[in-house]
């Protein structure tokens, strides 16, 4: 039975690994960000991570071609995850998205 995309497990790539995916996917580097709060949502909620843990964001090292501000108005209060898995999930989700409607 094949998992759906809310329950894939974290895969636990190291950091190079996700950075090489992103780059044989879409031609740029890209590289993780962290915090320990983030805003989450539009009525604007703080959250704190976990003691010892942080959010990721996948941000782009240079320009990109386009995707990147695309994706930032289309998930505007929603680009922090858990995990560096979760993000690159999301993250190639709508990439792909972006691809298919730019053609």
């Amino acid at each position: 039975m094949a998992q759906s995309f809310p329950d894939l497990k974290d895969q636990k790539l190291s950091t190079k690994e996700y950075v090489l995916l992103l780059a044989n996917l879409t031609g740029y580097q890209y590289t993780f960000a962290s915090a320990a709060n983030l805003r989450w949502g539009k009525d604007g909620k703080v959250k704190t991570a976990e003691e010892g843990k942080s959010f990721t964001q996948i941000m782009p090292e240079t320009s990109d071609d386009g995707f990147f501000d695309w994706y930032c108005d289309r998930r505007e209060d929603y680009q922090f995850f858990k995990s560096k898995s979760r993000a690159t999930l999301q993250f190639i989700y709508y990439w792909t998205e972006w691809k298919n409607t730019a053609k």
